[in-house]
């Protein structure tokens, strides 16, 4: 049965997901308040620069025409995507620019109360922006990253296969051992540089055929957090495996943006293999598996250091020409 892989980085509170930015209805303010200055400052510059106490000059008019365009881009970028942290700091970035066209204004002539006013304006405004783009992404780096994989057994086979956590090495590559004492586990993982890294983790939440939540102890090198779900697919007795992951190493809290970077292909690979062993038994290899190089496409020899063959020659049943 096809596997179904999944990537996101929702966060999850209470089995719903939650939205990265916190505020977008904020957000989503701002954005439009850039369109609407941007249109301002486009269509009618030199209006909008004797209101903030420029001189209407055909090179005012030109840096506010800039000026608009750019928070044209900067309300589109915000409006698409007022999850995202990356527009909100790109409008904190033009309030920067703003903020220094209006101290150049004012030494170029005496500053007036029109320019100290409109730099009150932009400064409040860049308030905004600075909290809701640190908002947002905080929210992000806090979020779990999320993978899934679709298997053809019931949710509670799933999870009777996971809660045996004495197993989870038959299909994670990098861990050793995982030994259960009751509520706590102690793990011990293969480090990519060699020799193995060790850590006890304790259940926080246990619901048969639903779900299985795991955290670190406090003090342990490897800072994790996570939990998986199994939800029965729609149709026909198969299981949706939702595994939401934090990491943190050498005493930092669990984040996404660790997971991402040092967990996400094993996780992957964990959920692939976990699949092929729920479904079959064991993890199927290909011949192009066994080898880290090029090589010629057939089985290798014993003695040339691959792994143990896969392929089992057999005899041919039937011969060209011959009739038995």
């Amino acid at each position: 049965m096809a596997s179904t892989d999944r990537a996101s980085t929702s966060a999850s509170q209470g089995g719903r997901s939650a939205p990265d930015n916190p505020e977008p209805r904020l957000a989503r303010g701002l954005g439009w308040f850039s369109l609407a200055l941007g249109v301002t400052e486009l269509a009618a510059p030199r209006a909008l620069a004797r209101v903030i106490g420029v001189e209407p000059s055909g090179r005012s008019s030109t840096v506010l025409r800039l000026l608009g365009a750019r928070e044209l881009l900067t309300g589109l970028g915000v409006l698409a995507q007022p999850r995202r942290a990356p527009p909100l700091w790109l409008r904190v970035a033009g309030d920067a620019v703003d903020l220094a066209a209006l101290g150049m204004a004012a030494r170029s002539r005496s500053s007036t109360a029109r320019l100290v006013g409109a730099a009150l304006a932009v400064a409040g405004v860049t308030a905004i922006d600075l909290w809701a783009a640190r908002r947002a992404g905080q929210a992000r780096s806090t979020a779990p990253v999320t993978y899934a994989v679709t298997v053809n057994k019931t949710p509670e086979q799933t999870y009777a296969f996971w809660r045996k956590l004495s197993q989870l090495p038959l299909f994670m590559d990098y861990l050793e051992s995982v030994t259960e004492h009751g509520d706590t586990s102690h793990w011990v993982a293969r480090l990519p540089t060699g020799g193995t890294v060790e850590w006890d983790a304790k259940l926080t939440q246990d619901r048969p055929g639903k779900l299985i939540a795991w955290q670190s102890v406090a003090g342990s090198p490897i800072a994790t957090r996570g939990r998986v779900t199994f939800t029965k697919t729609p149709g026909r007795d198969m299981t949706e495996v939702r595994v939401e992951l934090q990491l943190g190493i050498a005493g930092s809290a669990p984040s996404a943006a660790l997971a991402k970077l040092f967990a996400k292909p094993e996780v992957k690979g964990d959920l692939r293999r976990f699949k092929e062993v729920i479904e079959t038994g064991e993890v199927l290899y290909s011949d192009a598996s066994q080898h880290a190089l090029p090589h010629p496409a057939q089985p290798s020899e014993p003695g040339e250091g691959a792994r143990p063959q896969v392929f089992i020659p057999t005899p041919p049943t039937a011969e060209k020409g011959v009739t038995r």
